[in-house]
């Protein structure tokens, strides 16, 4: 699947709380800057690499307990200058297994937020490589 057309889910700007877990036991706070049912945005401190595995506890509003999800760390970039405040950088995270009984959580939270942080669109993936410059698909 090429750079445009790899997300199957929408996304919604909405903020959660989050912890990242990693090597079983390092646990790091990080928030939600948007997310799907198959991936999310987070603003991290920690740094993460591309490829890492990691786990990740959700706190959804209304629910008593953390949704835990695991996946990929798929894209890290560092906060631009009007970004960059408690965190350091985004990180992009494609889930193991999608999660569709969040959907309408998600439209719901970022109707809720938006009526109290105004508009916001959902982050968007930095611009691909044009055609000619993307390595061959083997």
């Amino acid at each position: 699947m090429d750079d445009d057309n790899r997300r199957t889910a929408e996304r919604h700007a909405v903020y959660m709380g989050a912890e990242i877990e990693l090597d079983g036991d390092r646990v790091a706070s990080a928030v939600t800057r948007d997310a799907s049912t198959t991936g999310l945005l987070l603003l991290a401190r920690t740094r993460l690499e591309p490829g890492q595995t990691v786990r990740i506890r959700i706190y959804l509003p209304g629910d008593g307990d953390p949704r835990i999800v695991t996946g990929k760390v798929v894209r890290r970039e560092p906060l631009n200058e009007h970004e960059n405040s408690l965190w350091r950088e985004k990180v992009a995270v494609a889930l193991d297994t999608p999660a569709p009984d969040v959907e309408s959580t998600l439209a719901d939270l970022a109707a809720k937020q938006e009526k109290v942080y105004g508009s916001q669109r959902p982050s968007q993936r930095p611009p691909s490589k044009p055609p000619s410059q993307r390595p061959p698909k083997e």
